[in-house]
Parts: C-alpha cells; sequence; structure tokens
C-alpha cells in the first residue's frame, strides 16, 4: 500500500508515543499471543485467542469482525510505506510519512511493539507553520477524532484537506464552502486561528538586521571606519527577495548546502540560523547581491569576497579528508 493517510493511536492510551517519537516509529502494542499468531500468519489461532478473551455474550460475528480488524491492522502498518501517519498528542498534531525501511518487533511487558520506521515525526507543516488541534477547521476536527487504533482516511475530500494542511497550502477552498462556514459557526463569529510560519519570523529577523546593519554601518568612526552599507532598494522588495531564496535554495545554507534553522524549531542551533549575506562584501543590500547562509557561515566569512571564501571552505575540507586517510 502507498499513499495512504492513517490515523494512529500509540498503544493503550497511547503508551509508545514518547518511543515513537523519539525513534522516528509508527507502533501498536499487542500482547504476546496475539502477536505470535499474527506473526505465523495464523488467523485461526488468532481468532481463538480473541473468543477466549471476548466478554460473555458478545455475538460470534462481532468476535470475528475484531478478530479481523486487529489482525489486518498489525499487517498494515508492517506493509505501510510512503503512507502520511496523524497523531494527536494534546493540542499538537503530529505528522510522519512510512519508509521502505523493515518493520521492528519488541518486546515489553508482556507485550510486543509492532513498529513501522518513518521519515520522522512533525508537529509543523511543510512550510513550517505549527500544526496546532484547534487551528485545524472543526469540520475536519470531527473527522480526525478517532477512538481507534489505527484509522485509514478513506474520504477523498478529507484526505486533499489533510495533505493541504500538511503542506501549508491555501485552506480557502474547503473553509469557503457553505457546509464548513456552518460548522464553523462564522454566523456566530467564530473563526480559525492563523499560526505563524517558522520562515516568516526568519524573515522578520533578517530583515530587521539589515535594518539596523545599514542604520549603524555608514562609515563612521569608532575605532576603525566601518564600511558603509546600504540597502539599494525598497524593504517590500528585500523582503520579497528573501521569501523567494528560501523557496529557492530550499532552505539549505548557498555556501554549504547544509540545512538552515528557523527561529522558534524544536532543535534550534543558533549557529545554524539562516542570515541574510552579501554575496559580495563589498557591494550593497540588493536583491542580486543577497544570499542566504547559516550564521556560522556569516560570522566566518567576514567581509571576505564569495568565492575566496569558498575556496578556503574547500582547502579545509581536503585538508581534513587527506588527514582522515
Amino acid at each position: 500500500m502507498s499513499g495512504e493517510i492513517f490515523i494512529a493511536m500509540t498503544g493503550d492510551a497511547n503508551e509508545l508515543w514518547a518511543d515513537c517519537l523519539q525513534r522516528g516509529v509508527v507502533a501498536l502494542g499487542y500482547d504476546k499471543l496475539y502477536f505470535d499468531a499474527w506473526h505465523a500468519d495464523d488467523r485461526d489461532e488468532f481468532l481463538r485467542i480473541e473468543m477466549q478473551s471476548a466478554p460473555k455474550g458478545t455475538s460470534e460475528s462481532d468476535v470475528k469482525a475484531r478478530s479481523t480488524l486487529w489482525f489486518n491492522r498489525a499487517t498494515r502498518i508492517t506493509k505501510s510505506e510512503n503512507d502520511i501517519w496523524l497523531h494527536r498528542a494534546g493540542n499538537d498534531l503530529y505528522w510522519a510519512v512510512t519508509t521502505d525501511a523493515s518493520p521492528v518487533f519488541e518486546e515489553y511487558d508482556g507485550k510486543v511493539m509492532i513498529a513501522k520506521p518513518v521519515s520522522g515525526w512533525s508537529r509543523r507543516s511543510r512550510r513550517t507553520a505549527a500544526l496546532t488541534w484547534n487551528s485545524i477547521h472543526p469540520k475536519a476536527r470531527d473527522y480526525l477524532m478517532s477512538q481507534q487504533a489505527v484509522l485509514r482516511v478513506a474520504d477523498e475530500t478529507m484526505k486533499d484537506y489533510i495533505q493541504a494542511v500538511i503542506g501549508g497550502d491555501d485552506l480557502d477552498r474547503w473553509h469557503g464552502q457553505a457546509e464548513w462556514r456552518e460548522r464553523l459557526g462564522e454566523g456566530k463569529g467564530r473563526t480559525l486561528g492563523r499560526n505563524v510560519e517558522l520562515s516568516e519570523l526568519v524573515i522578520t529577523r533578517m530583515m530587521m538586521t539589515i535594518r539596523d546593519t545599514v542604520k549603524n554601518s555608514n562609515g563612521q568612526q569608532v575605532l576603525r571606519t566601518l564600511r558603509e552599507k546600504r540597502l539599494l532598494c525598497s524593504e517590500a522588495e528585500m523582503k520579497a527577495h528573501l521569501v523567494d531564496l528560501m523557496t529557492k535554495q530550499e532552505g539549505l545554507c548557498a555556501i554549504t548546502k547544509l540545512p538552515m534553522h528557523f527561529d522558534g524549531q524544536d532543535d534550534l542551533d543558533y549557529d545554524m540560523l539562516a542570515s541574510a549575506d552579501r554575496i559580495d562584501s563589498n557591494g550593497h543590500y540588493e536583491p542580486e547581491n543577497v544570499q542566504l547562509v547559516c550564521r556560522f557561515v556569516n560570522f566566518w566569512k567576514c567581509s571576505q569576497e564569495n568565492g575566496k571564501f569558498m575556496e578556503l571552505l574547500d582547502k579545509v575540507m581536503n585538508h581534513r579528508l587527506k588527514a582522515a586517510y
């Protein structure tokens, strides 16, 4: 299976969620007897165990249906590849995509964790906006509020909506529909909150830095003469250029190709923060002379010409590679 969307609870009372988040897996927990029957692909034994544990008075058809459901859930997780999995933790909505790595089976407390590796859980959209339960439209929350261990999102409209939410895309084509507006309660003054994208915080900080640099670097004498730096376009033009660079560079440093960090991200390393750098350090701030680099690169480069700095970096790397061998 591939390209499906699932909502997952991770073990009884989400007991496996901490492991899932830390280790990058989606998982279910099965009692050892059930796991052994499933792992042996023995549906009859799985059903027999379910029959023995079913509450008195439960119909045979209900027991068979539950047995089939749980047998298939384990299979669904272990065979999942390139599927989106969602998990709600408090007000945070996490998502991850299953990989082609082999499933993981681990015993714990008389149970077995049945897990499939994922690309890494994220609580932000692809455009870095936080994914919070409260910012999801109530109509979508109605659908996503599942108490099932695994629920496949079968409704095509909802699948498209969830993919758009994860992508950070415009949601107006759903939110503008009459039934969606009615469910939100727009007539009663209710509106959806908006989560700021981390990239917006980055752009705002970089613009403030450029503004302060230009203001404080006008050739005045301090202990030395500061090199004059000017902004040769409007702030709106520069801001639009920074936004465009964020997309064109795919969030990677223009010089080192390392992933840049955004203000507010969970594992923020200040040395890796995105920073606006003048390609020609003798030039001014204008679209054709600005690139995005990691903050430490901007510091190291200082007033060095772009090509010369990259040449020095290559020398360092070549020397380290030779030393390693």
